[in-house]
């Protein structure tokens, strides 16, 4: 906020008040090759820095506290304490709102999805896709990721009508589901994520046949509705809910005595007790 810790101080002058009927301090100032015009506001608070020339570029410098400084340079505004940047902000073009059209025709083309996958030398691989409309199921299974999502993809835009708008809603779409299929569209069709703060919140997905659109809109339930979907069972009273799975099984070929209590995730002591008895029974094993 000095001016003289810019450079050597050439001339500095005081300015009368203006039209506005504001004074200030007007320094003029060299540092190497570049030369500053500082105009110095309310008592050394805000600091209006130009470098003259040809560069010309300005900005805004106002002490907020003793140790923190904003500096606005055009649509930015960078933040210092104790001369270390702690925050950037820039402001961004945007759309302005529009009021949103009610759907006169509720469409019951839409599927749900979902991906399951396990931990396979220590990295997260899909192994099953299962798509449902109600109706059929479109399933994938496969330990290949390429071919696991090849088949599932081809199996669903089979499925879809040319000249039609189907949905396709997946929980947490936005930060796991959609980051493992989006990859695998693009060889497809034509591919538009919309992505807002880092995360997916749609994937409109466009593949033409014989010269006829046929479009999949990816969409994350979980925006719709924030509960996950053992507890959405619960609020919607669902008669058969969400059931459980041994999700830290990562042997897909597993095959033997009912998996013990490790591999299970959300369950209880009394749950897995309960899971276990009906094939213990069946299988004619007492304790």
């Amino acid at each position: 906020m000095n001016p003289y810790d810019y450079g050597k101080v050439l001339v500095s002058n005081i300015i009368p008040a203006t039209l506005e009927g504001i004074t200030f301090e007007r320094f003029i100032v060299v540092s190497g090759n570049k030369t500053y015009q500082i105009d110095v506001f309310e008592g050394g608070k805000v600091n209006k820095v130009t470098i003259l020339g040809s560069i010309k570029l300005s900005w805004i410098d106002t002490k907020v506290s003793d140790d923190l400084i904003k500096r606005e340079i055009k649509k930015s505004s960078i933040y210092f304490m104790d001369g270390e940047i702690i925050l950037r902000k820039k402001e961004l073009p945007a759309k302005p709102f529009r009021r949103l059209q009610k759907e006169s025709v509720l469409s019951n083309k839409f599927y749900t999805m979902d991906i399951e996958t396990i931990t396979k030398d220590d990295k997260i691989t899909p192994y099953l896709i299962n798509g449902y409309d109600g109706r059929h199921h479109l399933t994938s299974f496969n330990s290949n990721e390429s071919e696991l999502f090849q088949e599932f993809i081809e199996k669903l835009i089979s499925a879809v009508e040319k000249g039609s708008k189907t949905y396709v809603y997946a929980h947490n779409l936005s930060s796991f589901d959609g980051v493992l299929i989006l990859k695998h569209l693009f060889k497809y069709g034509e591919v538009k994520p919309l992505i807002h703060n880092g995360e997916i919140i749609t994937i409109k997905f466009i593949v033409i046949e014989e010269g006829i659109k046929k479009t999949i809109i990816f969409k994350d339930s979980y925006l719709l509705l924030p509960l996950a979907l053992r507890k959405l069972c619960v609020a919607f009273n669902i008669e058969v809910g969400k059931g459980h799975f041994p999700f830290n099984l990562n042997n897909l070929n597993y095959s033997g005595v009912f998996p013990k209590l490790e591999y299970w995730s959300e369950i209880t002591n009394k749950e897995w007790n309960h899971l276990k008895m009906p094939l213990e029974e069946e299988c004619g094993i007492f304790n």
